[in-house]
C-alpha cells in the first residue's frame, strides 16, 4: 500500500509538527478502530502495538493527579457513543451498587401517587416534611379530594389552575374545627351500644349543655368567693427568684420588687396589687436570717429597729391590706425567725403591732433554703404547709434544694436576654425566665431527696475505689449499712427518736434539742467529707509532682490555696469527735455548749481563712490562665463523685456557708433550752461569738459586692473619673430623658418640653452622676446596647429635687437643681420615677446629716 499521499502514514506522523498541515487525500475504503499509526496489514502486530499503547496510557494515568484523571475521563466519555456509555453505566452499577433509591424519582408519577394513596392523613403530613419533591406529591388534590368528599367537606370555591394544595388545606381546617364530644355527652345525645337513643332532640341537647356550663360557672365563682386571695412579696435579691415566680399558684397576687426600692415605694406596689381589697395572708420571700429581715436595701427589720418611725409606719399601713387576725389574716415570713430568741421576739412584737398572726420556719434543716421545708411555728400543721399556700409543691421543692446552682445559670441567662427583655417589666422578665428554665431543665425530675442523693454519691464513691465483680450487691449492702448508721446516730439515750417530728404527735412531747443535735452532727459529717475532698482530690496530686519536671503548681501557690483548709479540717475533726461523744449518750441534762465554747475559742483559723479567701480565689484564677496544665487538671477533677459534684471554688465556699449553719443551729438549741438548764450559759456564749463572726463575714461580702459594682460602673461609663474614693457606694441607676422648655416664663401647667437626648442617672452615696446615653443597634439583629459617656457630677449636699405635675404636655418628669445648672428629666413609667426619687431624697438627707 502506498502511504505517501495519506496523512495516516507512520512516517508522516513522525515528522509532523506545528508547521505541518496535512493535505486532504482519498478516504480509505477500510478503516480501523485501533490506533491510526499502527500497521493495517499485520493483525497480530496491530494487536500487540495496541496493548503496548494501552499499558503506556495506564502508566501515565497512574502518575497523574486526581484532577487530571477526572479531566481525561470526562474527555473520553464525551467521545463515546451511546452503546459505550451504556456499557460504562453497567460497569459502574456492578462496581458501586446503589444502597437506597428514592422511588418517586424512578417510578412514574402516577405510580408514586398510587402508593401514597394508601397512607393516612397523618402519615401524608409526615411524608410532606421529607423534601420539597415529596411535599408536592403528598399535597396533590387527587390524594385529598376523595377524603374530603367522603366526609362531606366540599370546597366553597373552584380551585384555580395554578393553586396548590387547596383540598389538603381544606381538610386540615375542617379537622381542626371539629366539635368533639366527651363520652358522657355522646351517650346523652346518641345513646350507648346497650341503650338506644331516646330521641333527644338537638335543641334539648343544647339546653342541657348550657345548664351544665352555667352550673360550672356558678361553682367556680362560689369557690373563688370563698377562697380569699393571698399576696406574696418576692425580692429580686433572692437567688433564682424566677423559678419561684413560675410556680406561683392561682389567686396569689405577686409583687416582685427591686431590692433597691424604699419602704414607701414597696407599699405603693402592694396597694396596686391588692386592688383595694383585703388579702387573707401576706407572704414575705425576702433575704434575712434568724434574727432580721432585709425588706429593702439599707432597711433591716429586727427586734431593735422595729420601733423606728419608718418601719412602724410601714407595718401600721400594712394592717389595712390584710384581713384581721380574727378572720384568719396573718403574715408568713420565709426567713427562719422562729429558730432564735431574738427572732421569736420580733415575731411577737410584729403580732402585737399589727394584730396579725406571724409565722416563720423553725430552721432545723441546714442547706440552701431547706428550712422552708421544715416545721413552721404557729401550730401542728404539716411541714412547709404555709409556703405551699403560695407556691406549688414541685417548684418549691426544687427551688429550696437547688437555688444556689440555679442562680449561677440564671446570672448568665439574664445577661444574654437582657437586651431582648429590656422593655418588659421586672415581674414579666422574671416569670418568662422562670418558665423557660423550669420547662427546659425539668427541675421537678431533678428534685431528689438530699439524703438519698448523698447516700448514692457516697456509695458510688466507695464503689469506684474498689474493684468489685458484683457492683449492684456492693451498692445495696453499702446503702443498708448507711441507713443503719444513720438510724443509730439519730437515737438518743432512752430510745427517743430525733430526726424530726412524727405526724400526729404534739410538739411538746418531742425532744427538740435532740433533733437539733442530730442535724448538727449529720451536717458536720458532710462538711468534713467535703473538706477532706479538697485535700485528697486537689492538694495531694499537686504536691506529688511539685518537685518533678511535671509540676503543675509551685509550692507557694499550693500553700496559698490549701494551707488554711488543712487547719480547718483538723479543728472540725476534733469538734466532730467531741460532739459525737456527747450525742451518743444523750439525756435530758446532756450539754453540748461547752463543746461549742471550745470550738469558738479557736475561730482564728477561720478568721485567717476568710482574710485570705479573696487572695486564694484570685490565685486560682491567675494560675488557671497562666498555667494550662492546672486548667486541664481542674477540668478533669471538678464536679466528680469524689468532690461531691462540686467545683474547687464551691468547696472553698463551704466554710462560709458552715458558719451561717452554726448560727442557725445554735439559735435553735438556745431557744429550746430552758434558762435554768446547765447548758444554757455556754450556748449563749457560743452563740454571741458566732453572731460576731457572722457579722464579720457579711461585712466582707458587702464590701466585695460594693467593690464589684463600682468596677462594673467604672467600665460602663466612658471618660468617668475614678469612682473608688472613700466609702462610696452605688445605690441605684435609672435611664431617663433630658427635656428642655423653649420659654421658662410660661407656667408649669402650660409649659411644653422637647426631648433633647437620653441620659443615665447613677446615684451614689455622696454624688449624682449624669451621663449621655446612646443606643447602638447590633447589625442583623433586633437587639441594641446602651453606651454611657460621662457628662457631669453633682454632690448630693448641693442638690435639690422637685417634681413636675402631670400635664397634657409632659408626664413622669422632675427637676434636678444643682448649684450652677438645672436639668429636667423624665422616665418612661411613673413607677420608675417614684422609686428613683424616693432613693434620691433618702440619699440627700443622709448626706446632709453627715455634713452637719
Amino acid at each position: 500500500m502506498d502511504l505517501r499521499g495519506t496523512p495516516y502514514s507512520v512516517k508522516l506522523w513522525q515528522i509532523s509538527g506545528p508547521d505541518y498541515e496535512p493535505q486532504p487525500g482519498p478516504k480509505l475504503a477500510r478503516e480501523t478502530r485501533f490506533s491510526s499509526w499502527t500497521p493495517l496489514g499485520n493483525k497480530q502486530r496491530n494487536l500487540q502495538l495496541f496493548e503496548e499503547r494501552v499499558k503506556l496510557l495506564l502508566h501515565w494515568f497512574d502518575l497523574w493527579t486526581d484532577s487530571q484523571r477526572k479531566h481525561l475521563l470526562q474527555a473520553l466519555l464525551g467521545r463515546c457513543t451511546k452503546a459505550q456509555l451504556k456499557h460504562c453505566r453497567n460497569l459502574l452499577n456492578d462496581t458501586v451498587p446503589v444502597p437506597r433509591l428514592d422511588f418517586t424519582a424512578v417510578l412514574p408519577r402516577c405510580l408514586s401517587l398510587y402508593i401514597m394513596s394508601f397512607l393516612s392523613p397523618r402519615d401524608l403530613c409526615s411524608v410532606a416534611q421529607v423534601s420539597w419533591h415529596w411535599r408536592v406529591l403528598a399535597e396533590q388534590d387527587c390524594l385529598w379530594a376523595g377524603r374530603c368528599v367522603k366526609r362531606g367537606w366540599f370546597l366553597p370555591y373552584a380551585p384555580k389552575d395554578k393553586e396548590f394544595g387547596a383540598w389538603r388545606n381544606h381538610y386540615v381546617s375542617c379537622v381542626s374545627t371539629l366539635d368533639r364530644l366527651s363520652p358522657q355527652e355522646a351517650a346523652e345525645i346518641y345513646g350507648t351500644l346497650y341503650q338506644q337513643c331516646l330521641g333527644v332532640k338537638e335543641e334539648e341537647g343544647k339546653r342541657s349543655r348550657e345548664r351544665r356550663i352555667r352550673q360550672k360557672l356558678k361553682e367556680a365563682l362560689k369557690e373563688e368567693k370563698n377562697s380569699a386571695t393571698v399576696l406574696l412579696l418576692i425580692s429580686n435579691k433572692i437567688p433564682a427568684y424566677e423559678v419561684v415566680l413560675s410556680g406561683v399558684k392561682t389567686r396569689v397576687a405577686v409583687v416582685l420588687y427591686d431590692h433597691r426600692w424604699t419602704l414607701s415605694a414597696l407599699f405603693n406596689q402592694m396597694e396596686r396589687a391588692a386592688s383595694g381589697q383585703q388579702v387573707q395572708r401576706l407572704g414575705l420571700l425576702v433575704p434575712g436570717g434568724t434574727e432580721e429581715v432585709h425588706l429593702v436595701n439599707g432597711s433591716v427589720l429586727s427586734e431593735r429597729t422595729l420601733s423606728s418611725p419608718d418601719h412602724r409606719e410601714f407595718w401600721e399601713k400594712l394592717c389595712a391590706l390584710v384581713a384581721p387576725g380574727q378572720e384568719g389574716g396573718g403574715v408568713d415570713i420565709f426567713c427562719p425567725l422562729a429558730a432564735s430568741v431574738s427572732g421569736l421576739a420580733l415575731m411577737w412584737n410584729l403580732s402585737n403591732l399589727t394584730g396579725l398572726e406571724v409565722r416563720a420556719p423553725l430552721g432545723f434543716a441546714t442547706g440552701s433554703f431547706q428550712n422552708i421545708l421544715s416545721e413552721w411555728s404557729g401550730g401542728d400543721q404539716d411541714p412547709a404547709a404555709p409556703a405551699l399556700c403560695y407556691v406549688t409543691d414541685s417548684v418549691l421543692l426544687g427551688w429550696c434544694r437547688q437555688a444556689r446552682w440555679i442562680e449561677e445559670v440564671l446570672v448568665r441567662l439574664r445577661k444574654s436576654l437582657e437586651l431582648q427583655l429590656h422593655q418588659a417589666s421586672l415581674q414579666a422578665r422574671g416569670r418568662a425566665l422562670g418558665l423557660f428554665l423550669w420547662e427546659n431543665i425539668s427541675l421537678d425530675t431533678l428534685g431528689v431527696c438530699g439524703e438519698l442523693s448523698e447516700a448514692l454519691t457516697e456509695g458510688l464513691t466507695a464503689l469506684s475505689r474498689q474493684n468489685e465483680s458484683r457492683p449492684l450487691e456492693f451498692l445495696s449492702s453499702f446503702l443498708m449499712k448507711w441507713s443503719k448508721e444513720d438510724g443509730e446516730g439519730s437515737q438518743g439515750a432512752g430510745g427517743s427518736s430525733c430526726p424530726g417530728q412524727p405526724r400526729g404527735i404534739p410538739q411538746t412531747t418531742l425532744d427538740w434539742r435532740c433533733s437539733v443535735g442530730s442535724e448538727l452532727l449529720h451536717s458536720e459529717r458532710l462538711y468534713l467529707e467535703r473538706m477532706r475532698a479538697v485535700l485528697k482530690v486537689y492538694r495531694e496530686p499537686l504536691m506529688a509532682v511539685v518537685n518533678s519536671n511535671r509540676a503543675i503548681l509551685s509550692y507557694i501557690d499550693i500553700q496559698i490555696i490549701f494551707s488554711s483548709v488543712a487547719l480547718i479540717l483538723h479543728l472540725n475533726s476534733v469538734f466532730q469527735v467531741d460532739l459525737q461523744a456527747r450525742l451518743k449518750h444523750w439525756g435530758e441534762e446532756q450539754c453540748v455548749g461547752d463543746v461549742f465554747v471550745k470550738f469558738c475559742s479557736k475561730l482564728n483559723v477561720y478568721t485567717n481563712y476568710l482574710n485570705n479567701y479573696i487572695t486564694t480565689v484570685h490565685t486560682i484564677d491567675k494560675c488557671r490562665e497562666a498555667k494550662p496544665a492546672f486548667g486541664a487538671f481542674l477540668k478533669r477533677v471538678d464536679r466528680t463523685l469524689p468532690t461531691h459534684m462540686l467545683s474547687l471554688q464551691e468547696l472553698l465556699l463551704c466554710p462560709v456557708w458552715r458558719i451561717q449553719e452554726y448560727v442557725t443551729l445554735l439559735q435553735a438549741l438556745t431557744s429550746h433550752t430552758r434558762p435554768d438548764h446547765p447548758d444554757h450559759p455556754d450556748l449563749r456564749s457560743a452563740l454571741n461569738t458566732m453572731l460576731q463572726f457572722r457579722d464579720f463575714i457579711q461585712e466582707l461580702e458587702r464590701n466585695s459586692e460594693a467593690d464589684k459594682r463600682l468596677e462594673e460602673t467604672q467600665e460602663l461609663i466612658q471618660g468617668c473619673p475614678s469612682l473608688a474614693e472613700g466609702n462610696r457606694q452605688l445605690i441605684i441607676t435609672q435611664d431617663a430623658m433630658l427635656l428642655r422648655s423653649p420659654d421658662e416664663q410660661i407656667p408649669d401647667s402650660l409649659r411644653a418640653f422637647e426631648h433633647v437626648c437620653d441620659v443615665g442617672l447613677f446615684l451614689f452615696s455622696d454624688a449624682l452622676v449624669l451621663t449621655r446615653r446612646r443606643l447602638q443597634h447590633i447589625p442583623f439583629t433586633m437587639t441594641h446596647r446602651s453606651t454611657h459617656t460621662f457628662w457631669v457630677s453633682v454632690a448630693l449636699s448641693s442638690l435639690n429635687v422637685r417634681e413636675i405635675l402631670h400635664t397634657r404636655y409632659v408626664r413622669h418628669a422632675f427637676i434636678l437643681d444643682g448649684p450652677r445648672c438645672s436639668w429636667v428629666c423624665a422616665t418612661e413609667q411613673e413607677e420608675e420615677r417614684d422609686n428613683f426619687l424616693s432613693a434620691l431624697r433618702l440619699a440627700i438627707s443622709s448626706s446632709l446629716t453627715e455634713h452637719q
